[in-house]
């Protein structure tokens, strides 16, 4: 289930900017100004981004159920870790930026929440938001130091920390291996992936929308279909909760995501939009493939 909204502060950069802009984070505003079309395109899209992390990290939990996948640790901070070893595997600018994004989402998260710690926030099963944020930025330098090296040093990741976060990559990346091998790729499969979008009215029909034309859930649903060996059907449904979640439900063998939970993304990135339209990715750019990610 993903975790709760709370916070604090940090900087952060996007790579995809000729300078990286480390714009220091504040408690949101209690609203924000109207966007024109093209700031609305960049907020959709941040949004699109978060989501998509939060159902790779809810396509975990699911795995770990369906498949009987040993967890050495916290499922929450395993489920984290896939969801950043999918985005990385990718190899693509839209996944790198995606991941980006997701952090970025954690310190706004934690910058929105109260000041003070409770002593639950210590005892859930999820870590703290900032670190959920760092260990994203971590597992990214990790996997390639010349790609997202300039990412950490703007979250003040110092140099040690980012040699040591390769050992953190490369243990994920074997153990993600060794579970593809016994589950992954089926030339047969027992299960299947359907994706479900339930109305939305009122305040939610707009984040409804964006979601659906975002098209984030047939990816994952492709994602979790064509590389996975499902024990039972699977499906996805997007819907009103009452609440700004996403979880996995194991009786039903579904992955819920709330509309909720995509208006609380847009109102984000409406709030941030000074910093999210600097560091919007410049589709020209390209990287080369075959340089990253490499040995």
């Amino acid at each position: 289930m993903l975790g709760s909204w709370i916070a604090k502060a940090a900087p952060l950069a996007c790579r995809w900017a000729v300078v990286i802009f480390g714009l220091a984070l504040t408690a949101p505003a209690a609203s924000a100004a109207p966007l024109n079309a093209q700031d609305t395109q960049i907020a959709q899209r941040w949004a699109a981004n978060n989501a998509m992390f939060v159902l790779y990290h809810e396509m975990a939990h699911l795995l770990v159920d369906q498949l009987n996948l040993p967890v050495l640790g916290r499922e929450e901070d395993a489920a984290d870790n896939m969801a950043t070893h999918i985005l990385l595997s990718q190899r693509t600018n839209e996944a790198d930026q995606a991941l980006v994004d997701a952090a970025r989402g954690w310190l706004l998260t934690d910058a929105a929440g109260p000041e003070t710690f409770q002593t639950s926030d210590f005892y859930d099963s999820h870590s703290l938001n900032l670190q959920r944020a760092y260990a994203i930025v971590c597992m990214m330098v990790g996997s390639d130091r010349n790609a997202f090296g300039r990412i950490a040093d703007v979250y003040g990741i110092d140099p040690f920390r980012q040699d040591s976060c390769a050992g953190d990559f490369n243990l994920i990346d074997r153990s993600v291996d060794r579970v593809m091998a016994a589950y992954g790729a089926p030339d047969t499969r027992d299960g299947g992936v359907k994706v479900h979008y339930e109305v939305a009215t009122g305040l939610m029909s707009r984040a409804a929308v964006a979601f659906k034309r975002s098209g984030v859930f047939e990816k994952v649903a492709d994602t979790l279909d064509k590389d996975y060996r499902l024990r039972r059907s699977v499906v996805l449904r997007a819907q009103l909760c009452d609440q700004p979640n996403a979880f996995y439900d194991p009786n039903h063998d579904e992955i819920i995501f709330c509309y909720e939970l995509m208006h609380e993304f847009l109102d984000m990135a409406r709030q941030d939009m000074a910093y999210i339209r600097v560091n919007a990715p410049e589709t020209s750019k390209k990287v080369n493939k075959k340089a990253r990610h490499s040995p």
